[in-house]
């Protein structure tokens, strides 16, 4: 797998430490291409280029995306993830192992063992799952490979019927955990593995829909790494088979569509292609009527499809589209509920510091950051935005204040 092996690892002759700039620049020239030359491979400006890699402007996500594609190499090669320091200090490098080989196993069961009646075991499933959503991942490191051998057991024993799709369901779900804390943690080949996992429990788990919360979270995969446009062809099936549930109102139907219609937005937000404007507005506005439809359902997948998602993507995507200010103005207006899904939250307090970074307010840049840390820590701080808007805000002060000092030792950077 193409992992880091150093802090911060950006692949051969890049330092540690370093910002995505820095390590563009160094693949560029180990690559033997000017900047002219990745700029025209990237289809991004020269300008955009020469300023990532000197550091007068922070990478943004879509940048990082397509010079990864154009140099041939993993996005986690440009942020440096996994952030192994990090890891080790938080104890969780040391739980990644157990976990390669949970997902690694081809779904053998245990050979021996009496798993817990199905109730227990979906309890724990759904604790792990409201960790996820307060976006701390320590707990699904420790517990998840446990429990994915204690699921094949009892699925191996389970007779045919619904007991044993529940039990497929509650592994699926599993697989799910571990792709959501691998894919944070920059293990994303590792983290596919997991889906594929996922996808093979599909068949026997009753749910169909399924299908679709694995296409949501390979379209990640995708867009991380340059090539949204494989995402959306495979959004665009599923689109297909919801049609009709959707038209009957199934709710569960309704609940992933919704989400497919953020999930694409984003994808045309980053896709650098003319008329990706249009296309997100009008993405939005499919899911904006969605979720009110929804308004007080139960969420059925753990992928928090309601109006506030809705609101934090609209305000999002314009970031990724290069219209800052519209974000800040969008993103401004927002008013998280209290309890509501911290991990969503601190991600869009990320999104506010990088957005209030690019417009020069470096004071509620920080503050935004402080939030995000306060929200949801451990994705914070394995998270490769809060990195690259801590090195863009360090560039411009000769002088740190505390806060911003804080922040940048508490990432590592």
């Amino acid at each position: 797998m193409a992992q880091g092996t150093d802090k911060n690892s950006g692949g051969p002759g890049v330092p540690p430490g370093e910002s995505i700039g820095q390590r563009i620049a160094a693949i560029r020239r180990a690559r033997g291409l000017t900047q002219h030359g990745l700029a025209q491979r990237a289809h991004i400006s020269y300008s955009t280029v020469t300023k990532v890699e000197s550091g007068h402007i922070a990478a943004s996500p879509m940048v990082t995306s397509a010079c990864a594609r154009a140099l041939r190499v993993p996005a986690t090669d440009l942020t440096g993830q996994p952030y192994y320091d990090q890891l080790k200090a938080d104890q969780l490098e040391e739980l990644i192992q157990p976990l390669r080989q949970a997902i690694a196993n081809p779904m053998l069961p245990p050979e021996e063992g009496d798993p817990r009646a199905l109730a227990a075991i979906r309890a724990d499933v759904a604790r792990l799952d409201a960790w996820r959503l307060r976006g701390e991942y320590m707990v699904i490191a420790a517990e998840a490979p446990a429990l994915v051998d204690e699921l094949l057991l009892a699925a191996d024993r389970a007779p045919a019927g619904r007991e044993r799709e529940k039990t497929y369901r509650a592994l699926a779900d599993t697989y799910r955990l571990a792709r959501s804390l691998l894919g944070k943690l920059g293990y994303t080949d590792l983290g596919l593995l997991a889906l594929d996992r996922m996808q093979q429990t599909i068949p026997h788990a009753g749910d169909p829909y399924l299908q679709v919360v694995v296409c949501h979270y390979r379209g990640d995969y995708f867009l991380h790494h340059g090539a949204p446009e494989i995402a959306l062809r495979e959004i665009g099936a599923m689109e297909r088979m919801l049609e009709d549930p959707v038209r009957r109102g199934d709710v569960r139907a309704m609940s992933v569509r919704g989400t497919m219609w953020l999930k694409s937005a984003v994808l045309h937000s980053r896709s650098g292609r003319s008329g990706a404007a249009g296309e997100v507005t009008g993405r939005v506005s499919e899911a904006r009527a969605l979720a009110g439809r929804l308004a007080g359902r139960p969420d059925p997948y753990g992928l928090v499809f309601d109006e506030m998602n809705v609101q934090l993507h609209e305000a999002s995507t314009q970031l990724d589209l290069g219209e800052t200010g519209r974000m800040v103005e969008l993103g401004e207006r927002v008013r998280l509920p209290e309890g509501w899904a911290r991990n969503r939250a601190g991600h869009h307090h990320m999104d506010m510091a990088r957005a209030y970074e690019v417009v020069g307010q470096r004071e509620r840049a920080v503050s935004e950051l402080v939030a995000a840390r306060q929200a949801a820590p451990a994705q914070t701080r394995y998270h490769p935005t809060t990195r690259e808007t801590v090195h863009a805000l360090l560039r411009k002060r000769r002088s740190p204040e505390p806060a911003l000092q804080a922040v940048a030792r508490w990432v590592g950077v």
